[in-house]
């Protein structure tokens, strides 16, 4: 006995990788142990292990979460073993071997190592492996190699149901084009200079018009910064406002990102949990006080509900007593499908406590990579330095054209189109979802956005239903994906608005065909 609690209490002193984004293709040409093996071996290539405190999962549990035969992963295992990359501990299991072996470093490795032959000097890589900051390893993204191209989501592909997908399909593109060519004969080579590192002024002037009219917002064209997207104003805000170590509350569950970059940003991240209001502001005595509380009051990702007006007029009150700035991530706003779209909490912030962003890439396009930051006055000099120094300024050309597109009516256009194009596909979804998959899921219905939550009548499925849906091509998202303390019943995330009603009538048939 006493021998089987030493080997227990030396295997919780290591601790066991967990293979959170390896995914197999049983469509494939390629064997599924080759998959497993060349998946294994990139991420051991790309991460940083420590002899002796780096343990594989054994063969069976890797097999049961994977949902594959133990014999494929042990064919996988065998072919590591051969060329070096693990190496076994009796009675304590499978490691990482340490170092790794030399044969796949390549020529362009920094470090070289001079052999002498008794002729002429010849140079060959070094084993070396960098070293890896500590703010990277900190990043909460499991991901290698091809698992960074976001383009293998696409509505293409056999890829169905990904949440958070615009129907890009739809975009007027020639419209657009029209309207490029135009600022471009018109402004010419002054578009291909250095810009403003603010924004280009037209499209500054245009967003501060149509968020005050259709937002609620009460802001100037000085008080907007244009960025890169939502991440990037996330992080200049941080980078703004935060020391290393400072707390930073966001939503549990919520947006997978904002906790990445504020963890790249050197923040405390402080998860809080959800009700039917929003976000629970109460602090307990033992945390500290939040410099950023992240907020998605117009449409919670990915739960979906509303924040109530008086958990909003708490929330200020909170963040005015504390000396706190609210980060409201607006995204979705536009897409509310009953009644007309809410104002922000901006627009009701009395005392400068809100910094408030959205972007273009659920209304518009993904690539387009435009989004603005509407900041107290106070905060946009610190903003614009960060953006100055991070990457200087978003592509003049296609902030001109933006500026065109909603100044010329057709941004207003777009939205309300897309709009009623959303609401059809919407009640398409719930209709045939209820019909074909009512036995084994609650379709949560949202006031707004572009997805759904699924929860499992039975928790027992949960295992079947990853292994189908990557079987089939289907790829909703766990809900326990966006969560970091958060203890939720299963459930999955659907997305609806990049496919035709005959797509999504396929991918559920085929969901409830599998699961049968």
């Amino acid at each position: 006995m006493s021998d089987r609690k030493s080997l227990l209490n030396k295997r919780r002193r290591h601790s066991v990788i967990a293979f959170e984004m390896i995914r197999l293709d049983r469509t494939a040409a390629e064997p599924l142990h080759e998959q497993l093996y060349r998946q294994i071996r990139d991420e051991l290539r790309s991460a940083s292990f420590t002899d002796g405190a780096s343990r594989l999962p054994s063969s069976r549990a890797l097999a049961v979460d994977l949902g594959i035969s133990r014999l494929t992963v042990n064919l996988a295992f065998s072919k590591l073993y051969g060329e070096g990359y693990l190496r076994s501990k009796a009675r304590s299991g499978t490691f990482v071997a340490h170092p790794l072996p030399e044969t796949f470093l390549t020529a362009d490795k920094l470090a070289t190592r001079r052999i002498r032959r008794g002729g002429p000097k010849v140079y060959r890589p070094v084993g070396h492996r960098p070293r890896i900051s500590g703010r990277v390893k900190a990043i909460p993204d499991q991901r290698v190699g091809k698992q960074f191209d976001l383009g293998a989501l696409g509505a293409g592909a056999g890829v169905s149901l990904v949440p958070g997908l615009p129907a890009v399909d739809e975009f007027p593109i020639d419209i657009w084009e029209g309207l490029r060519s135009q600022v471009l004969e018109q402004k010419g080579v002054h578009l291909l200079r250095h810009a403003s590192s603010r924004g280009d002024p037209d499209l500054r002037k245009a967003l501060a018009t149509y968020l005050c009219d259709f937002r609620g917002a009460r802001c100037h064209p000085d008080q907007i910064l244009i960025v890169g997207g939502m991440q990037q104003a996330m992080l200049i805000s941080a980078m703004a406002l935060l020391d290393p170590g400072e707390p930073v509350w966001i939503e549990d569950p919520g947006f997978h990102q904002a906790r990445r970059v504020f963890i790249l940003a050197g923040a405390k991240v402080v998860p809080k949990p959800l009700d039917r209001e929003g976000i629970v502001i109460a602090r307990s005595p033992k945390e500290n006080q939040p410099k950023i509380i992240h907020v998605t009051p117009s449409h919670q990702y990915p739960l979906g509900m509303t924040m109530s007006f008086e958990r909003r007029t708490a929330l200020l009150d909170f963040a005015r007593a504390h000396n706190a700035f609210i980060f409201e991530d607006d995204f979705y706003a536009e897409f509310r499908f009953t009644g007309p779209p809410l104002p922000c909490l901006q627009g009701i912030d009395n005392f400068s406590r809100v910094i408030y962003a959205g972007t273009m890439s659920k209304i518009l396009y993904p690539s387009l990579r435009l989004g603005y930051v509407v900041a107290p006055e106070q905060l946009i000099d610190p903003l614009v330095k960060i953006r100055s120094t991070m990457d200087q300024h978003s592509s003049a050309i296609d902030q001109a054209t933006l500026a065109r597109f909603i100044t010329e009516g057709f941004f207003l256009r777009h939205v309300k189109r897309m709009r009623k194009l959303y609401a059809e596909r919407r009640e398409f979804f719930i209709k045939e979802f209820n019909k074909l998959l009512d036995d084994r899921f609650i379709l949560q219905i949202p006031e707004a956005g572009l997805n759904f939550v699924a929860w499992l009548r039975s928790e027992a499925d949960f295992a079947r239903v990853v292994r189908v849906c990557d079987e089939i091509g289907i790829k909703p998202s766990p809900l326990s994906f966006y969560c970091i303390e958060a203890k939720l019943k299963p459930a999955f995330v659907f997305g609806f608005a990049a496919w035709t009603p005959a797509q999504i009538r396929e991918s559920l048939l085929r969901l409830a065909s599998a699961l049968k």
